[in-house]
């Protein structure tokens, strides 16, 4: 059953007034229920402003009750970098799951033969599962502790190839920055600075487009995750033009 404080996935199947109901992905026959203080601490004039209807997203549990399945989660005490670290986790599990299916349907042999052949080895190891597949790609073969038939070998290669490899795109949006005064290409310098720091280890691009547009790109897994760190990143800049007087916003393409 899912831990208090930990983070878990889940897809809104319904929205009250007073909240939202969500099946937790992670834990399948699992409830999660969101109070409407727990979305946001600003005033909710209307919550599908923040969660609708089959939108998939990341939660922090609350509270936890096993007798009847259901968690209380919070939507507002999860930072924008765990959202989009845990959503990054998470669809490679799923991918990671299908290649287990694939291969399972493909070789005959069954899930847990193949956990045992596949999985497990990686664990012993204190290995990434899927940075290991990726590197295989790469490498165009197995690691040599990964003990495989020669047919079983080149059925995973197959399949990897088709559901890990990462189909990577371009996420992008526009980024307006002001500053008053005759120091404003100094302040979006910096804001331009703090931006990329807060992009951390992500592949973002500041470039001009001319005063007093940005173009911020993003290269990623998904559309879902490049939107959210555009975010991040744009408001980390415009953080530092609001301090100096000025006045911005973000444009996602």
């Amino acid at each position: 059953m899912p831990a208090v404080d930990e983070l878990v996935v889940g897809l809104v199947k319904r929205v009250e007034k007073y909240g939202v109901y969500l099946d937790l992905l992670d834990y399948p026959g699992w409830e999660g229920f969101v109070h409407v203080s727990e979305i946001s601490l600003k005033w909710i004039r209307n919550i599908r402003d923040y969660l609708k209807e089959g939108q998939r997203d990341v939660f922090r549990v609350l509270r936890v009750d096993p007798a009847t399945r259901q968690a209380d989660v919070s939507y507002r005490r999860v930072s924008q970098k765990e959202r989009e670290d845990k959503m990054r986790l998470w669809k490679r599990k799923q991918r990671l799951l299908r290649v287990l299916k694939l291969l399972s349907e493909r070789s005959g042999r069954s899930e847990e033969e193949l956990i045992k052949l596949i999985v497990e080895p990686a664990l012993e190891r204190g290995l990434s599962l899927y940075e290991i597949l990726l590197d295989a790609l790469e490498e165009e073969r197995l690691p040599e502790w990964m003990k495989l038939d020669e047919d079983l070998a080149k059925l995973l290669m197959e399949v990897i190839s088709q559901e890990i490899k990462i189909r990577e795109v371009t996420v992008q949006g526009i980024l307006v920055m002001m500053v008053p005064g005759g120091n404003g290409v100094e302040v979006i310098r910096r804001a331009v600075r703090q931006g990329l720091e807060a992009a951390k280890k992500e592949d973002v691009t500041i470039t001009t487009m001319g005063a007093p547009r940005y173009l911020i790109s993003v290269k990623t897994e998904d559309v879902e995750t490049g939107k959210r760190i555009i975010q991040r990143v744009a408001e980390a800049c415009l953080a530092v033009i609001r301090e100096a007087g000025g006045k911005g916003e973000l444009q996602l393409k």
